[in-house]
């Protein structure tokens, strides 16, 4: 059981942001141990086990985004509308040149970077994804930690971090190798789950975002705060949407299960026929997209 015998605890309990104590349980009844401070920071307190995490992030891990099915093409094209919406987001700052997409996954976001010019790189902690990436780009894939990849000072024009950042054990030590391999004047994309949303305050301690494997939940504020620290200028933070279909969103409530959007999506499931199911359209769910340059 996650959170069990195999937990491992953070040191004194610090904030992992500001380094204070002043932190509080944030829900009596949640079943994760989420934690805040009084400077906004929320995460887990003890993280999850490295053989919980292990457990967490076998092949059937990738099951909810419809790879384990025989058609590709419906993810595929939910995921590259989402990741072309964030390019442009980035065309203001920075046109081409060489990015790395660190949590790269099987390579979507890569897919459309490489159509439109960039020059790519991956970096993939899971042996299942990374695999599938390298089918497609070969050894601009590195499977293993970002650390362990060893990239050259000041290699990279642009660096994206989507649904990566909450996943990360040492934010500082990873944040500080992020600015080592970024060129002067380089960009830093994030996307990461809101914990100032709409949906966080609605659902509360049920919030879909709230998962054994997510360490960490920012805010506009404590996002801004974390880049500061680590010496990053800020640019822009907004809410982001991502392209998904009805199909999709039931298959992730199927999987993830919450106790009043699983019934009510399983129930919708029957009244719409299944080429309704496959129409791609945008959505806010709780997350936030923050740019920010390196000095």
């Amino acid at each position: 059981m996650l959170f069990g015998k195999t937990m491992v605890m953070l040191h004194s309990r610090n904030c992992p942001l500001c380094g204070g104590q002043n932190i509080r349980k944030k829900y009596v009844d949640a079943q994760l141990p989420i934690w805040q401070c009084i400077c906004g920071a929320v995460f887990l307190s003890p993280f999850p086990s490295a053989e919980d995490l292990k457990e967490i992030y076998r092949k059937t891990y990738y099951d909810s985004w419809g790879l384990a099915a025989e058609d590709e093409d419906g993810p595929r094209q939910m995921k590259q509308l989402t990741f072309m919406a964030r390019l442009k987001k980035i065309s203001p700052f920075l046109k081409k040149g060489k990015v790395l997409d660190v949590g790269c996954a099987n390579g979507y976001f890569l897919e459309v970077a490489n159509a439109a010019g960039w020059e790519i790189s991956g970096v993939e902690l899971s042996e299942y994804s990374s695999g599938l990436a390298k089918q497609k780009f070969g050894d601009r894939i590195f499977n293993g930690a970002i650390e362990e990849a060893h990239f050259a000072d000041k290699t990279f024009d642009l660096i994206t971090l989507s649904d990566l950042l909450e996943h990360i054990q040492d934010l500082t030590a990873f944040m500080r190798e992020v600015f080592r391999i970024l060129k002067p004047c380089g960009l830093l994309m994030i996307v990461t789950p809101n914990a100032a949303s709409l949906t966080c305050r609605m659902m509360g301690a049920k919030w879909s975002h709230y998962k054994a494997e997510h360490l960490y939940y920012f805010s506009p504020v404590t996002i801004q705060a974390l880049l500061k620290k680590n010496n990053f200028i800020p640019l822009r933070v907004e809410a982001s949407y991502k392209y998904l279909n009805l199909s999709y969103i039931i298959k992730q409530f199927k999987t993830y299960r919450h106790p009043f959007f699983t019934p009510l999506f399983t129930g919708i499931e029957q009244l719409f026929p299944r080429s309704s199911k496959q129409i791609n359209f945008p959505v806010f769910c709780g997350e936030i997209l923050v740019l920010a340059k390196k000095p």
